[in-house]
C-alpha cells in the first residue's frame, strides 16, 4: 500500500514538473472557433493536482442484537480530523454541443483519531457496561473519489459566463484502519489484542467494582455462576464460554469501510474576470444514492464486529476555484472543496460524512 502511494505521488509530481496546467475549456479561445458539426472542434483539457483534505465521519448504531447472543449494543463512533495528502486528475471534453468531465482522486491519510462510546446491556451482566476509547487511525488509510458527468453548455455575455447543467455519477470510498498503541498489543493468554484488550480491561474493572460477591458479575441464572474459571474476562476463563459471549479476538487492527455512490444532478459554472483570470464553481446534488458501511472491528462482540448495512444516502459536493493564465494554453489553478453526506436510514443506524480540502494544480488545453 505504501509503495503504491509513493509511486502514484511520484507519477503526478513528474507530470506537474513538465508544466501541465488548468483552465476551464468553456472560457478558452477555442469557443469562438468551434463548429457544432465538426469533431475537430472538440477541446480537451487535462488537469493534475496535489492537495490536502480533512474528513470526518460520525456513525451511530443503536439496539444492535443477535439471535445467538442475548444482549443489545449501542455504539457511537466519531472518526475525527482524518488529514490526508491527495493526488488528483480531471479530464474534460468540450464543444458547443457537448460537455464531458471525468475526474478522480486518491488520498493517503496522515493522522486522525477514532472516538468510540460503546455500551452493552446483557442478562449475563448485572447491569449495562459502558466503555469509551480514543484510538489513532492508522497512517496511509485510503480514500478514493471517482466522478463522471455529461452536460450541455450555455454561454452568456459574449462567452464570459458559461453554465453547464450536468447529469453525473460519483463513487466515494473511505477505508480506515484503527490500530492500538504498541503497549496494548500482544497481551493475555488467549491473545487479546489492541482495542479488544483495552475494552476487556475496562469491562473487567467495571465487573469487579460491582456489588456481586463473585470476582466477576454474571446473572444468577448463568449456568457457570459457580465456577470462577467461567469469567470471560480473565486469562483463566473457559474459551468456549468466552467465545459464546463473543469476547475473543486475535487481531491488532480494526477495519472500517464506507462507500457512497450514485447518480446526481449538478452544474459547472465559470466566469472570465478578464483575459487572464477566471472563477469557477462546480456543484452536485445527490439524492437516493447508496451507502454501504462495513466493519471488521475488535469489540469482541461478534454481531457488532461483523456488522454491515446498505441503505440510501443524500448529500452535496461543491468546488470553488480560480484559474490563472500562464502562457499559451497552460494555466494554473487553486481549488477549495467541501462535501456533506448523510444516510437516509432509521434511527438505529445513522452515518454522516463531511469533507473539506484544498488543491493546487496545472492544466493544458489541447
Amino acid at each position: 500500500m505504501l509503495k503504491r502511494f509513493f509511486i502514484a505521488s511520484a507519477a503526478w509530481m513528474s507530470a506537474i514538473s513538465y508544466s501541465v496546467a488548468t483552465w476551464d475549456p468553456l472560457l478558452s479561445p477555442f469557443w469562438d472557433n468551434a463548429c457544432p458539426t465538426c469533431p475537430s472542434c472538440w477541446v480537451q483539457t487535462l488537469n493534475l493536482d496535489v492537495g490536502w483534505r480533512r474528513d470526518n465521519l460520525t456513525w451511530k448504531l443503536k439496539d444492535l442484537k443477535s439471535d445467538d447472543i442475548s444482549g443489545k449494543v449501542k455504539d457511537h463512533i466519531n472518526f475525527r480530523d482524518i488529514n490526508s495528502y491527495t493526488v488528483a486528475f480531471q479530464w474534460k471534453w468540450f464543444s458547443p454541443d457537448y460537455y464531458v468531465r471525468l475526474s478522480g482522486e486518491y488520498g493517503g491519510s496522515h493522522n486522525g483519531r477514532m472516538h468510540e462510546h460503546f455500551k452493552i446491556n446483557s442478562p449475563v451482566f448485572f447491569g449495562p457496561i459502558t466503555v469509551e476509547t480514543n484510538d489513532p487511525i492508522r497512517r496511509r488509510s485510503e480514500l478514493y473519489d471517482i466522478d463522471g458527468a455529461i452536460g450541455y453548455p450555455f454561454a452568456f455575455f459574449d462567452c464570459r459566463l458559461s453554465v453547464v447543467p450536468l447529469l453525473g455519477f460519483s463513487y466515494h470510498q473511505q477505508k480506515l484502519d484503527v490500530k492500538m498503541p504498541e503497549d496494548y498489543s500482544s497481551y493475555g493468554y488467549y491473545g487479546y489484542y489492541g482495542k479488544g484488550l483495552r475494552r476487556r480491561q475496562h469491562l473487567r474493572q467495571s465487573l469487579n467494582n460491582s456489588s456481586s460477591s463473585s470476582s466477576f458479575a454474571v446473572a444468577r441464572d448463568n449456568p457457570f455462576v459457580g465456577f470462577p474459571e467461567s469469567d470471560p474476562f480473565s486469562d483463566s476463563s473457559d474459551p468456549t464460554i468466552a467465545k459464546a459471549l463473543g469476547l475473543i479476538n486475535f487481531e491488532e487492527t480494526s477495519h472500517y469501510r464506507f462507500t457512497w455512490y450514485g447518480l446526481y444532478l449538478g452544474a459547472d459554472v465559470a466566469f472570465a474576470v478578464d483575459d487572464r483570470w477566471s472563477l469557477f464553481w462546480y456543484t452536485e446534488f445527490h439524492a437516493f444514492n447508496s451507502c454501504h458501511r462495513k466493519r471488521k472491528s475488535l469489540t469482541g462482540v461478534d454481531f457488532v464486529d461483523d456488522y454491515h448495512k446498505k441503505g440510501y444516502a443524500y448529500g452535496f459536493n461543491n468546488t470553488l476555484g480560480v484559474n490563472c493564465h500562464i502562457c499559451g494554453f497552460w494555466y494554473g489553478v487553486m481549488v477549495m472543496e467541501g462535501n456533506w453526506w448523510h444516510t437516509n436510514s432509521t434511527t438505529k443506524d445513522q452515518l454522516e460524512w463531511d469533507k473539506v480540502g484544498a488543491k493546487i494544480g496545472i492544466t493544458n488545453a489541447f
